[in-house]
């Protein structure tokens, strides 16, 4: 249960920051999540149906390298630390 409430915490903190960025809402997003153990998790287990609530056509969960450090959001959830970074899909 944990994990869903991290999991639909990460969905809402994503849903404000497509609004805060100006995205329409049915645009399609890029979607990338590191940082605490536990909100990755969430993610990975999650990740369908996060996807499908953000409209994301791409989730990566962990620092890959996908985007810049300065595109990411540092966000808290739960006193959990995670960067946060969403990009419009072309």
């Amino acid at each position: 249960l944990r994990l869903e409430g991290l999991a639909r915490e990460v969905v809402s903190r994503v849903q404000r920051m497509r609004k805060e960025t100006g995205l329409a809402v049915s645009d399609r997003i890029r979607l990338q999540i590191w940082g605490a153990s536990e909100i990755e998790s969430a993610v990975s287990e999650y990740k369908e149906w996060i996807a499908g609530e953000v409209l994301a056509r791409h989730v990566t969960v962990g620092r890959d390298g996908v985007v810049d450090e300065h595109e990411a959001h540092e966000v808290e959830i739960d006193g959990l630390h995670a960067r946060v970074a969403l990009t419009r899909d072309e």
